[in-house]
């Protein structure tokens, strides 16, 4: 198979047989290779990978081979079956945790393209399989953070899904905990509406240092971070000040799933434009730091 693939297949199990330990999700992984090789005439189990919900991968026909789990993608993709059936739930986050630093190891193996596209098995036309979140980062809403109402109701982007990601930073101290992230979340979105006269905290999302993203505006909704691109962009700020140094690995991580997972979702254009706020504007946001290094992630774009 010829490598890079464009694209990463997951499936689920499809039947409520669950693991959390390596002995019992091998014994699993055995069942699907009997299952392929003795019912369905293959020579071998179909998946590249099996995960667990033990926190493992299980490697079934590797980075290299052709699968038989997607007809149509097969030569073009790598397979990855999470353990279990998960039509109404999410599996638990050892396995998400896992299929994302499985990902982000075939990418740097050069076996997965870094512009890849996460196809649920069920968008090409299989009886089973969920398409759930693969990338989907830990959101505290609204709610949970203390948000204040709106002053007035905030209006739906002109253009959604939007076309552009702008990134920011605060310029603020940052936070590795949730409470004092929400603290931060509570004093921009004050700021914003006191100080501002906003209708709201501006941006669409917070990113903290604590590795969770904080509900600003939401999906869908016209922002006030980077006019003229307010109406049709996704505003996602990094609380911390990043002139000099870049956000951590937990920040950096929850802001490229948040983005993958806005794709996922319909939420923002699979071909989106990244862009930081000083592309936009006169301003030295998203800090120095941030935005070298956002000019390293896929679809940043130096043209406005």
């Amino acid at each position: 198979m010829e490598t890079p693939v464009p694209y990463v297949v997951v499936h689920h199990g499809g039947i409520a047989h669950y693991c959390h330990d390596q002995k019992s999700c091998s014994a699993i992984v055995r069942s699907y290779q009997n299952y392929h090789i003795d019912d369905r005439g293959w020579f071998d189990i179909g998946y590249s990978f099996v995960i667990g919900e033990d926190g493992n991968a299980y490697e079934g026909r590797g980075w290299d081979k052709v699968g038989a789990h997607a007809p149509g993608y097969n030569s073009q993709s790598i397979g990855i079956c999470v353990i279990g059936d998960f039509s109404d739930v999410l599996p638990n986050e050892a396995a998400l945790d896992t299929l994302n630093k499985l990902i982000e190891y075939g990418i740097s193996l050069g076996k997965i393209s870094e512009n890849y596209h996460v196809v649920g098995h069920r968008q090409i036309n299989c009886l089973f399989g969920i398409q759930f979140s693969i990338v989907r980062p830990n959101i505290i809403s609204r709610a949970q953070w203390g948000a204040k109402s709106p002053k007035i109701p905030i209006s739906n982007l002109a253009t959604d899904p939007p076309p552009y990601v702008v990134i920011h930073h605060s310029a603020t101290d940052s936070c590795t905990m949730q409470a004092i992230c929400q603290a931060r979340a509570r004093s921009f979105q004050n700021y914003h509406m006191n100080d501002k006269d906003w209708s709201d905290i501006g941006y669409n999302f917070l990113v903290g240092e604590d590795g969770n993203v904080y509900e600003g505006r939401g999906w869908g909704k016209h922002g006030a971070h980077s006019t003229p691109y307010n109406s049709r962009s996704i505003g996602i700020c990094l609380i911390g000040n990043f002139v000099g140094h870049e956000p951590n690995a937990a920040a950096i991580k929850a802001t490229q799933s948040l983005i993958a997972y806005g794709v996922s979702i319909g939420k923002i254009q699979e071909n989106y434009t990244l862009l930081g706020h000083r592309q936009i504007t006169s301003t030295s946001c998203p800090g120095d730091s941030l935005y070298r290094l956002i000019q390293s992630w896929s679809n940043w774009s130096p043209n406005v």
